[in-house]
């Protein structure tokens, strides 16, 4: 049956899917924000009121730092959020700005899944080599095999975008290309 057939109930779900599967790493980089604030709350109520500061606070805020800095990246990258400078927009027509956002997205793919192996690398080194945080031990090798693993997704995407982009509709630079959100 068509998604015309049955009111577009199929293609209405693939996209509710889509959005909160799009949405997924940014609310659990939310929650990481929060545990951060709290944590920061804790650490600066128990230095100055108690006398006695959260240990590792650190190197805890450092991990979830670099770990919700890895969860956004691929949906700032679907969403062409980044920082942009438009010095040069009012030279391109619409056909040549999305000829020229693919070739910006190509190269910046290819170049973000070379980052991923090199991250991939040096994590294999630290799980290798035993590498932990200094105060609290923690091994370091899952963070950057997550990080690795945000990379290569945002390099896919990146990808992903370089091929359909020539194809889709043209829409503001900045704006956002996925559903309305609900």
């Amino acid at each position: 049956m068509s998604d015309r057939a049955n009111g577009g109930v199929r293609s209405n779900g693939n996209r509710t899917a889509l959005r909160w599967v799009a949405r997924l790493p940014l609310y659990a980089g939310a929650l990481m924000l929060l545990v951060i604030l709290g944590l920061t709350v804790v650490d600066v109520f128990g230095r100055y009121i108690l006398d006695a500061p959260v240990n590792g606070k650190t190197e805890l805020t450092r991990l979830m730092m670099g770990t919700m800095i890895a969860l956004a990246l691929p949906v700032v990258s679907a969403r062409d959020q980044h920082i942009t400078v438009d010095l040069f927009d009012g030279l391109f027509g619409p056909h040549q700005a999305r000829l020229r956002d693919a070739a910006i997205n190509a190269v910046c793919g290819v170049s973000t899944l070379i980052l991923a192996w090199w991250v991939m690398f040096r994590a294999e080194r630290l799980m290798k080599w035993g590498y932990v945080s200094d105060f609290l031990h923690l091994p370091l090798y899952p963070v950057a095999y997550f990080i690795a693993l945000m990379v290569a997704v945002t390099g896919c995407v990146l990808l992903v975008k370089a091929v359909l982009g020539p194809v889709a509709k043209p829409h503001a630079r900045g704006g956002d290309p996925m559903p309305p959100r609900v």
